[in-house]
């Protein structure tokens, strides 16, 4: 049995700087992904959440994206646009209830956009990124469930005019996958060791993570960071590079340190007595998360659960979960 080779920080940058970058991928990303906590028999927490994204082909760094680019370090790189259009909402542990909750989570919607530059290389990639959006009613999330539960049969939310009120949102971000170890385990098979770190500042939430991310499948080094350790939207196929087809397993686990979060410290003005229905922020959090994901020339789809520790003080359960489907197309 092979004993574990490490690069050390000498050698990984020498990797980066010299070895050859995938060749540049012609081709667009669109996807479509899906969050639900359904799969775990519950409607509560973060419950669902939507998203649309397009990611460009191959771009050239200009003067107002180079920093955000791999090769303004001297590495090659691949490096593209994205926007993403996504919906998240956010519920107590019971929403047939029609007075606000004690020491539970505040329904809360959000409504956003993404812009996102990402710069892949087989031994680096990173996403930087602002996000814009709303929250409250402008969100339109109560009026999304009651359509969905409406069609589904589901029980019907009686809590949405105690929301976190309406407020602009703008964050940014930045998150960054590097290759720690990847050994082939047989024909075409590698096994892969990462760490994923990130960084988000704004009024939505603010917060630095850093975590271990496994991975068995092929072609790792062309769709490094297209599997990220998040239990909201895990799967980036924008971010796979010039691969043709792949697969792999994945599983991962990050601690994060969580400043600020309106989705529970958010403004509800619609509260009878405010005070009594605050909760407190859980600053200390981890996520895990373990998934596949398939494609060919044309299309592909990913699976992955992901399970958190709560997000406030007061919450009734340690551990909350959600299943993820994101099915992509290449064109």
């Amino acid at each position: 049995m092979k004993a574990l080779r490490y690069l050390p920080l000498s050698s990984l940058l020498a990797v980066l700087v010299f070895s050859p970058v995938y060749a540049a991928s012609d081709r667009a990303t669109l996807s479509f992904a899906i969050d639900n906590d359904g799969i775990f028999g519950v409607d509560q927490d973060y419950t669902n959440g939507l998203f649309l994204s397009y990611t460009s082909a191959s771009v050239q760094p200009n003067a107002l994206t180079a920093p955000f680019s791999l090769s303004y370090w001297g590495i090659s790189s691949l490096d593209k646009y994205e926007i993403t259009l996504g919906h998240k909402m956010y519920t107590p542990t019971d929403i047939e209830a029609a007075e606000p909750l004690p020491n539970n989570r505040p329904y809360a919607g959000f409504l956003h956009s993404e812009f996102n530059y990402i710069s892949l290389h087989s031994q680096q990639a990173q996403r930087v990124n602002l996000t814009i959006g709303t929250t409250g009613e402008n969100s339109l999330a109560d009026k999304a469930q009651d359509l969905v539960h409406g069609i589904t049969g589901s029980d019907d939310p009686q809590g949405w005019h105690y929301q976190v009120d309406n407020q602009f949102i703008v964050n940014i971000g930045y998150l960054a996958h590097f290759n720690w170890y990847r050994q082939p385990t047989g024909r075409d098979h590698e096994f892969e060791i990462s760490n994923i770190s990130e960084v988000n500042a704004g009024n939505f939430r603010s917060d630095i993570s850093t975590g271990v991310m496994f991975r068995w499948g092929t072609d790792l080094g062309a769709n490094m960071g297209a599997a990220n350790i998040d239990n909201e939207n895990p799967f980036r196929p924008g971010m796979i590079g010039s691969s043709n087809s792949g697969w792999f397993l994945y599983g991962g686990i990050e601690a994060r340190y969580r400043f600020n979060d309106i989705t529970i410290e958010g403004d509800r003005s619609g509260l009878p007595e405010p005070n009594i229905y605050d909760v407190a922020l859980k600053h200390n959090q981890a996520t895990a998360v373990i998934g596949v994901s398939w494609y060919n020339n044309a299309y592909g789809l990913s699976l992955a659960t992901a399970v958190k520790t709560a997000d406030y003080e007061e919450a009734p359960d340690d551990i909350y979960g959600t299943g993820s489907l994101t099915l992509f197309t290449f064109f």
